[in-house]
């Protein structure tokens, strides 16, 4: 029981440090914004770098690297959830691909639309943000609901070992 409680509370801890990221990188833009007449290109550069390593980021989290794959495991019922989630991650990685790409021509051709820009990287954060709005609101009951205690106990025991194995490194 103990190690499950550990597990969703690793979760949490995990969901909390990528809304801080993400509000991070965006408020980095909106400050670098202020004058959206014109825009730094190392700070630029700079946010979409954050957006990417943040988007690698959400891929290895502890969610979807053993509670996705239990959850599939376990039931079929999650199927079209788990289906709307990578979508919205392969829509997000587009939109990042787009916003990279974006930037290093509009700066290498010497024009940069700066509003659509702006609204491209809102577009972004809007759907990770999207996307752990369904993992919190959808995902985590259904997951506390299919997956066995045996099998929250394992991923738990994961958990433990991962954050002992991080906190040696530090």
């Amino acid at each position: 029981m103990l190690t499950t409680t550990y597990a969703l509370l690793s979760l949490s801890a995990e969901q909390k440090r990528v809304h801080n990221l993400l509000s991070t990188a965006r408020q980095l833009f909106q400050d670098s914004c202020a004058d959206k007449r014109r825009l730094d290109r190392v700070i630029l550069e700079s946010v979409v770098s954050q957006l990417a390593q943040l988007d690698v980021s959400c891929h290895r989290r502890k969610v979807e690297v053993y509670v996705i794959p239990a959850i599939q495991k376990a039931t079929k019922e999650a199927d079209s959830l788990l289906a709307e989630l990578e979508s919205l991650s392969a829509i997000g990685l587009r939109i990042l691909g787009s916003v990279r790409e974006w930037v290093q021509q509009g700066f290498n051709q010497g024009v940069i639309e700066v509003k659509a820009l702006y609204s491209s990287i809102e577009l972004y954060c809007n759907n990770v943000l999207q996307r752990l709005t369904k993992e919190e609101e959808e995902l985590w009951p259904l997951a506390k609901r299919v997956i066995s205690n045996e099998e929250w106990f394992v991923i738990g025991a994961k958990f433990l070992s991962l954050d002992a194995e991080s906190k040696a490194r530090r």
